[in-house]
């Protein structure tokens, strides 16, 4: 008996192929900093947005250090016993970063079921959420000038498989920020209606060490399972996060610094995650002329070749930078430990 049968090689040229009609998109996800960034003192990452409606590429910030005399006492002069404290700057610049996408044409978009157009908006719109990401985790890991290591170790040569973080550790970073850093590094002040005033830092690992907290930390095991997760608090602040820890609220990105060969051995994976507190790092953003509007971020859709063609851009003027006052880091704190690679 003879079947009839459309298959690789039998009637192959009948058989009907689709295609979805919508591309997958590899795993993007909104911007992390966007809730811990404003124009507020009170924000670990400030955005300063003087040049978007004012011309110039470079801007100094000022630092006054506290004033720390014992003063004078009772009927002492305090004439010609003034006090005058340090002042310390630092600058920041600003750039174009730019990317666009085009199609070949008509027959191009004609030939699949996916709208062009759209693909390249949503594409650039995550492709710039991720740069602006990764651009501030760039400038909070530059060349640390506070850092800690597990277990107390000397240097990166001396750090062994077995030095994972822990949360008494954070707890160790926690105590430094607070009382021993110089100067002391500001947590954010956090307030709620009928709920008393609290402050926090923000601690930042990379995948790869929250999972080996999560797996090797009794007592992140222990604090989860009484506590549950603090992601669900309805403050920005706690939104995604981990836990909230000893005056810390933990989260972990991928874009944190890993590092391998490490150890005597050179054959030591490890990471460095990162204490924040306010005004960590300064995002400064320029302007565009946009309808005689003044404008940050701008789109620009673009028929070519008769409007056979069909491209998008974008663009930013924009610069971070780490606040770093008299050589020393202002609210970071570098913590590096071993690590599980995960892969």
């Amino acid at each position: 008996m003879a079947l009839i049968t459309f298959s690789a090689g039998v009637n192959s040229a009948h058989r009907v192929e689709r295609w979805a009609k919508q591309l997958w998109h590899t795993h993007q996800r909104d911007q992390f900093f966007s809730d811990l960034t404003g124009k507020g003192a009170n924000n670990i990452v400030q955005l300063n947005a003087n040049f978007a409606t004012k011309a110039g590429f470079q801007m100094t910030e000022g630092l006054i250090m506290p004033f720390d005399s014992a003063g004078v006492i009772n009927d002492e002069l305090l004439e010609e016993n003034e006090e005058a404290p340090d002042f310390y700057s630092m600058t920041w610049t600003i750039s174009q970063l730019r990317n666009a996408g085009r199609f070949a044409g008509q027959e191009t978009q004609q030939a699949v079921e996916y709208p062009l157009p759209t693909e390249i908006k949503d594409g650039l719109g995550d492709w710039l959420a991720e740069k602006r990401d990764e651009d501030v985790f760039t400038a909070i890991s530059d060349s640390c000038s506070k850092i800690f290591y597990v277990n107390a170790r000397a240097g990166t040569g001396s750090v062994v498989a077995t030095d994972l973080l822990t949360l008494a550790d954070i707890s160790k970073a926690h105590t430094y920020a607070k009382s021993t850093a110089s100067p002391k590094i500001p947590p954010m002040k956090i307030s709620a209606v009928g709920k008393k005033t609290v402050y926090r830092y923000v601690f930042i690992m990379h995948d790869h060490v929250s999972y080996d907290l999560k797996i090797n930390d009794a007592v992140y095991q222990q604090v989860t399972r009484e506590a549950g997760r603090r992601g669900e608090d309805s403050n920005r602040l706690f939104q995604g996060a981990l836990i909230d820890w000893d005056g810390c609220v933990l989260y972990d990105h991928d874009n944190c610094t890993l590092f391998s060969g490490w150890g005597a051995g050179a054959d030591v994976y490890g990471a460095e995650s990162y204490l924040l507190g306010r005004q960590a790092c300064i995002v400064g953003v320029g302007g565009y002329k946009i309808n005689s509007k003044n404008g940050y971020l701008k789109w620009v859709e673009k028929k070519f070749d008769y409007e056979n063609q069909y491209g998008v851009a974008v663009g930013i003027i924009k610069g971070e930078a780490k606040s770093v006052f008299n050589g020393k880091d202002f609210s970071v704190v570098a913590y590096r430990s071993a690590r599980t690679n995960v892969n």
